[in-house]
């Protein structure tokens, strides 16, 4: 029997929109990360987020560590979100820098369009429903764990190192706050 990718792992949650693989324009990604692509999920709907997921990021790291992939929700096609999550992957290949639950990374610019939000929060996918988080290939010796970016503000940034995420996902879920929505006020 062949190995589930995780490409079809994506396709197993998002059935019915439209899959299309990209590639990062820079010579140093492939270098890093041998055939990494970020995946690019047209919503079924247009009351859906387009999802953006790398395909690759979790090769970078060592036989004793499960690997990590990364997904961002849009309100709109964006091709700086391709960009963006190929850079992101590149800084997550060093071990020094791996991302996971609570990281928070700073864009320096804001993540789609004029959005206040300048800085992405690293969280569990709970959004995508139960099993997306964790993917195991059959074959393979290590698991690879799906990671959600959301954007927020550099007031949450502060918010979630001064208080933490528990905390931080407490307000989101009480203020009913739409993250996908570049326009969004800040919660705190």
């Amino acid at each position: 029997m062949r190995a589930m990718s995780f490409a079809e792992h994506l396709e197993r949650f998002h059935p019915d929109g439209v899959h299309e693989d990209f590639r990062s324009a820079r010579p140093e990604i492939e270098e890093r990360l041998p055939g990494f692509g970020v995946r690019r999920i047209a919503p079924a709907s247009p009351d859906k987020p387009w999802v953006y997921a790398t395909n690759g990021a979790s090769v970078a790291v060592g036989e004793d560590e499960d690997g990590a992939e990364y997904v961002v929700l849009a309100p709109v096609a964006d091709p700086v979100l391709v960009e963006m999550l190929a850079a992101l992957a590149t800084v997550n290949a060093d071990p020094a820098k791996r991302l996971g639950v609570g990281s928070i990374v700073n864009l320096g610019r804001p993540w789609t369009g004029s959005s206040a939000a300048k800085n992405l929060l690293v969280l569990p996918p709970y959004v995508f429903g139960p099993g997306f988080e964790v993917y195991e290939p059959p074959d393979a010796a290590r698991r690879i764990v799906v990671l959600w970016l959301v954007p927020i503000t550099s007031a949450e940034a502060r918010f979630v190192r001064q208080h933490g995420v528990q905390r931080f996902e407490e307000l989101l879920q009480r203020s009913e706050a739409n993250v996908v929505d570049p326009g969004r006020a800040p919660v705190v």
